[in-house]
């Protein structure tokens, strides 16, 4: 069998990897390097919460994902920076109290791991945070890893595997051919067409424009996340950090959103806003933070979600400010550390806020499927995103029920659509 990646991030080198070790012949290929987009440029967290008693897709991804860079590191012995500290979600007030204590309850009957903990006791797990927080969810499971080295780790086990890896080559078509499988066009070394029996699309951000190629109509935008780093400095932080903020807010948001259409000349295409966003119509909503002190001592933090126009990775220096400040008000210390370097990325969400994760056969492309819209937390949940559609691609049983996430329902055949049927 035959198949052809689209995109060298972490979804699409995972995959290489489970599919390469089954003997599949895989081709990756990607305009950019091995990380050269979001998962590169994110924060490196890894969610945890624990399995729990009956785990869905959600879970599955997490989990699953954390057990994969746990096999990079423990049992590939890749050097990727996985530090198994867990992660502090800051509580600062009554309303983000209640909030957090009804997550951790329902997380207990679940079976899973969060536990709730008081002002009192962040301070000793975390000592440099402001002692007039009144708590944190502390998830023991949660992780942390260097993203480019991680990405770069499964990029290097799938070679070894037998995948082969073409970076710097841009894909300029895709469309089916008539006696079945696919042909994928790119313009470098030289302009020419890759066939395969299946291709999966995991461009991140992308996904839309080269499924817009074979003629399919994707649900998943570009929003821009905006990131900085302090200077090294002596060791300030021991577990990631987050904030209950952002959350509280979502939570409040209604959950019929059918007709909110997206406001603002600068906006990406109009249509329903994905959810879970800092930003709509030019306006703030809330504030989002999340964080950690990398090995060299940088402080890196982030947390900003604006829906942009694909490719637009303009810094918003009042965004940095803010979240900057944000930072500063959990964790004095941070006032005195001003951002050193700052950048953005682009995160691909769905309009629905679920990931797209199997075959788009439906609209008559038997071959082709998508893994993507992993929204901000592709870096902790694409690992495992790569092996389910590898699963898909190979006819394996997934050991999860995958139809939150399945394609089907949520795609759909363009009416514009100048794919055509090669005859090669």
């Amino acid at each position: 069998m035959d198949v052809v990646v689209i995109g060298a991030g972490i979804v699409g080198a995972s995959a290489a990897l489970t599919l390469a070790e089954r003997g599949v012949s895989v081709t990756v290929l990607d305009r950019g390097s091995v990380a050269g987009e979001a998962s590169g440029l994110n924060a490196g967290l890894i969610g945890g919460g624990g399995w729990g008693d009956r785990p869905d897709v959600e879970v599955t991804l997490k989990m699953g994902s954390r057990q994969r860079y746990l096999d990079l590191a423990q049992e590939r012995g890749h050097d990727i920076g996985l530090d198994l500290t867990g992660t502090l979600t800051l509580i600062r007030t009554e309303a983000e109290w209640d909030w957090a204590a009804a997550m951790v309850e329902a997380s207990r009957r679940a079976g899973r791991q969060l536990e709730l903990v008081t002002g009192a006791e962040l301070i000793d797990l975390e000592p440099n945070v402001d002692p007039e927080l009144a708590g944190a969810i502390l998830d023991p499971l949660g992780a942390r890893a260097e993203p480019v080295a991680a990405t770069q780790a499964f990029a290097i086990e799938a070679q070894r595997a037998g995948a082969v890896i073409e970076t710097g080559c841009t894909v300029t078509g895709l469309r089916p051919r008539a006696g079945g499988g696919w042909e994928v066009e790119v313009d470098r070394p030289r302009p020419r067409a890759v066939g395969a029996e299946a291709v999966i699309i995991a461009a991140g951000a992308w996904c839309a424009e080269l499924a817009a190629m074979a003629g399919v109509e994707v649900p998943i935008v570009a929003v821009s996340g905006q990131m900085w780093a302090s200077e090294p400095r002596p060791q300030m932080l021991r577990h990631a950090l987050a904030a209950c903020e952002s959350s509280l807010a979502w939570s409040l948001e209604s959950a019929i959103r059918v007709g909110d259409e997206e406001a603002g000349g600068d906006q990406a295409g109009g249509g329903l806003a994905p959810p879970e966003l800092t930003h709509r119509a030019g306006r703030r909503l809330t504030r989002h933070l999340y964080g950690r002190q990398r090995p060299n001592g940088e402080l890196v933090f982030g947390g900003d979600r604006v829906w942009t126009s694909a490719g637009d990775r303009t810094v918003d220096g009042d965004g940095i400010a803010v979240n900057h400040a944000h930072v500063a008000e959990l964790l004095p210390l941070v006032a005195r550390l001003p951002p050193a370097r700052t950048w953005s990325g682009l995160m691909p969400f769905t309009r629905d806020g679920r990931p797209l994760i199997g075959p788009v056969a439906e609209v008559g492309h038997d071959g082709l499927y998508l893994a993507g819209g992993l929204a901000s937390s592709g870096f902790g949940r694409g690992p495992m995103a790569g092996q389910l559609i590898a699963d898909l691609v190979t006819g394996r049983d997934p050991a999860v029920d995958l139809g939150p996430v399945l394609p089907a329902g949520r795609v759909r055949r363009r009416d514009d659509t100048r794919a055509t049927a090669s005859t090669d």
